[in-house]
């Protein structure tokens, strides 16, 4: 249902996959394995999954899966870990799964090679997403975006205005301020924004309204007249790319 007089938006497009396309999750959760394991058998994804390090390692070299999905958090052989070593020796795109806690090991695990990394516990549509890195190699998501004098960076995980670098941002401000500048002069609704990044968490709360506030005081931008995260009344927001 619409919230605070939201349009309703569009239904998501198919996400574009591969025949049988296989992820391998590594969680030490069971809970989250089976979960995600159901949840994306929706868009036709198989899961292979574990529960440590060592066997993830293991199991990546026999089934060469379309992505591996590893936890931060760990036995055995922690996420950090795997990451690196399964870089040296496959060519697959490897995710790190960051929780609350974890958001200081993004930075070090995008400059050790990591495709991309995406919060924890895991949205599934997010999730299946993912698999498009496999058509794009396994820094497909390491490409700088600029709009303007604003600079965002997934391989440093920096953000930067006029060539001066902001302070390092939560993960999830970090996506949210990605998705606006991926479709920079466009509206995102609010609605697209709750799905792609919070799932039923944000439903009934400010959340979405506060990390806006954050960032655009991260910015500069003018809270109460915003120039660069434009408010769509009733819609969304829209990223106007700042003056150089």
């Amino acid at each position: 249902m619409p919230v605070d007089g939201e349009l309703p938006e569009e239904p998501a497009a198919p996400i574009p996959l591969g025949s049988n396309p296989v992820v391998l999750l590594a969680d030490s959760d069971e809970r989250i394995r089976q979960g995600l394991t159901a949840q994306l058998a929706k868009y036709q994804v198989s899961v292979v999954h574990c529960a440590d390090g060592a066997t993830a390692l293991l199991e990546a070299g026999l089934r060469k899966p379309d992505v591996l999905l590893v936890s931060a958090e760990l036995p055995v052989i922690d996420g950090a870990t795997v990451l690196r070593l399964v870089r040296k020796r496959l060519s697959i795109p490897v995710v790190l799964g960051v929780g609350p806690d974890d958001t200081a090991q993004v930075g070090p695990a995008l400059a050790a090679g990591a495709s991309a990394c995406v919060a924890r516990p895991y949205r599934p549509r997010e999730v299946a997403q993912l698999l498009s890195l496999a058509d794009r190699g396994p820094r497909g998501w390491d490409q700088p975006l600029v709009c303007g004098p604003l600079t965002l960076d997934p391989s440093t995980y920096e953000v930067r205005m006029h060539g001066v670098s902001t302070a390092r941002l939560p993960l999830r401000e970090f996506q949210l301020l990605h998705l606006l500048m991926l479709h920079a002069e466009k509206v995102i609704t609010r609605e697209r924004i709750r799905n792609e990044l919070w799932g039923e968490g944000a439903r009934r709360s400010n959340t979405i309204t506060v990390h806006i506030r954050r960032l655009r005081e991260r910015l500069g931008d003018d809270p109460h007249h915003p120039e660069i995260i434009q408010t769509v009344r009733g819609v969304g927001y829209r990223l106007v790319p700042p003056e150089s």
